[in-house]
């Protein structure tokens, strides 16, 4: 590689990284039960309690692997801090860069069609998004690429580590989110189709690689008394009320709800209709002036990993956005080998189509990053810095003195989220943490010690979206027969009740 190339590629690197912390500093970090929970769990195997089952998914039965847990393991050995793991996370989004450059000059053997590959990548709202997300499926933003980059490798340019390095990345994809399995079909379509280029020896390499990168997948289904098979069967039946209930018609419009919304994330997220309307027209292009001579072709190649999650829009599952994480880069290649060709003889339609998704995302970033993942949380004010803000305040209204908190919480009833928070950040800054009044919490991973409460006490009431409306009212009928409201303080729809014991409101 040139230096020329290779110092722009580095410029770009850091550019992105730049882009994915920039409010970190600020605790713009998203941070609920999921993160609590990874967080205790990865800690735990920091202190040698090892695991072999990873994170449950959305269908019972099903888990996904347990690589997460070991991936987050390495920043909370450092610091109990989330922040901390996010900063973690986002360097190894940001590496995805030069993932997006390889596979974008192999394709197309120009170094500049794969530069601006790498810029819209490192720009990429959605992949911005990912960056700071401490949830499982992000790491597959790195370990979908991987996989098309092995497979164009073995394929195309018959290269040893081509088969290996696609075994790894579609092993560590289902590690990521057990659903992400769906890219086993676009391999095996383009296996078929290159099929004089794949020899047994190949075969073989592509298996072992992938047997021994979901081999604590398949070490927990034995463990457990292959709990995952119960789960195929829930799907593969229709047992899930809403899937059963949907015909073709709505299968359609979610797939393509669902695909236009990662287009547009790429492109022009403000306007989801801009955006994913200017994705398909490339993708149309590219597949009319392919050369059909050329059976192993760029265009074919992006369309099928671009649309590949077709296969389990009957399922279920797929209203959850992150079901197509890893092919945002897709995206990135694309407008890079496009943009470039227009280059060549269309040099306005090229500037105005890079300044336009430019301009889109990073405006996009700036406006949305603030709040945290906008894209994947539900309840879009569970925000680190709020959080804090939260716990200092429960801490300054107490004086020092002993009190306790109760919590109206999503999961229900879990305080898991508040447990975690006030170890880390209330006991390191205050010496103490509170006990806990509300709901047992018998059998949670992490949890405040329960008693009866305080003379001063709190009630947190999270955002509700996601919390049945009658329960979050008992919780609060149960405060009010035995505490009266002294002070109710909002950060958003996060909101805190100083209370006394006593007395009605």
């Amino acid at each position: 590689m040139k230096l020329k190339v290779l110092l722009l590629l580095s410029g770009i690197f850091l550019l992105a990284y730049f882009l994915r912390i920039l409010f970190l500093p600020q605790n713009s970090l998203t941070f609920g039960y999921d993160q609590a929970r990874d967080a205790v769990v990865s800690q735990e195997i920091v202190k040698g309690d090892f695991k072999i089952l990873g994170p449950p998914s959305s269908t019972p039965g099903l888990y996904h692997g347990v690589f997460y847990y070991y991936f987050l393991a390495v920043p909370y050995a450092i610091s109990k801090s989330p922040i901390v793991a996010a900063y973690w996370v986002a360097f190894w989004n940001t590496l995805t860069v030069f993932i997006v450059f390889a596979l974008a000059w192999f394709l197309t053997r120009k170094a500049r069609a794969a530069l601006l590959a790498s810029i819209f990548f490192a720009v990429s709202w959605e992949s911005t998004q990912y960056a700071t997300w401490l949830s499982n499926p992000t790491i597959g933003i790195w370990t979908v690429p991987l996989i098309y980059l092995g497979l164009w490798g073995w394929i195309k340019e018959k290269k040893l580590w081509g088969p290996a390095l696609c075994g790894v990345g579609l092993g560590l994809s289902i590690q990521a989110d057990i659903f992400l399995a769906y890219h086993l079909p676009p391999v095996l379509l383009w296996l078929w189709v290159a099929r004089k280029n794949v020899s047994r020896n190949s075969t073989f390499l592509f298996a072992f690689s992938l047997i021994i990168s979901i081999s604590t997948l398949i070490l927990s289904e034995i463990k457990f008394g292959f709990k995952g098979f119960s789960g195929v069967l829930h799907l593969a039946t229709a047992q899930d009320a809403i899937v059963s209930s949907r015909g073709l018609g709505d299968f359609t419009v979610l797939f393509l709800n669902q695909i236009g919304k990662l287009f547009a994330f790429q492109t022009y997220p403000s306007n989801l209709g801009y955006g994913a309307g200017i994705v398909l027209v490339l993708i149309i292009t590219a597949l009319i002036t392919w050369d059909r001579n050329q059976k192993i072709s760029w265009e074919p190649f992006l369309a099928t990993w671009l649309f590949s999650h077709i296969t389990v829009v009957t399922v279920g599952g797929t209203s959850t956005p992150f079901l197509n994480v890893g092919t945002g880069p897709a995206v990135s290649i694309l407008l890079g080998i496009m943009i470039y060709k227009w280059l060549q003889n269309k040099r306005v339609l090229a500037a105005a189509l890079f300044l336009l998704v430019m301009v889109g995302n990073l405006s996009k970033t700036i406006k949305d990053n603030p709040r945290g993942s906008t894209i994947f949380a539900i309840q879009k004010d569970m925000l680190l810095s709020k959080q804090i803000a939260v716990i200092d305040y429960t801490y300054n209204n107490a004086g020092g003195n002993e009190f306790s908190i109760n919590s109206v919480t999503s999961p229900l009833w879990i305080n898991i989220v508040w447990a975690y928070l006030y170890d880390w950040h209330g006991n390191e800054k205050y010496g103490y943490t509170p006990t806990f009044h509300g709901k047992d919490q018998v059998g949670q991973v992490i949890a405040l010690k329960t008693y009866e409460p305080t003379a001063t006490n709190f009630l947190i009431i999270e955002p509700l979206a996601g919390i049945p409306p009658r329960f979050a009212q008992e919780t609060i009928s149960e405060e009010d027969s035995r505490s009266s409201i002294l002070e109710e303080k909002h950060w958003g729809e996060l909101v805190v009740q100083k209370r006394k014991l006593g007395g009605l409101r």
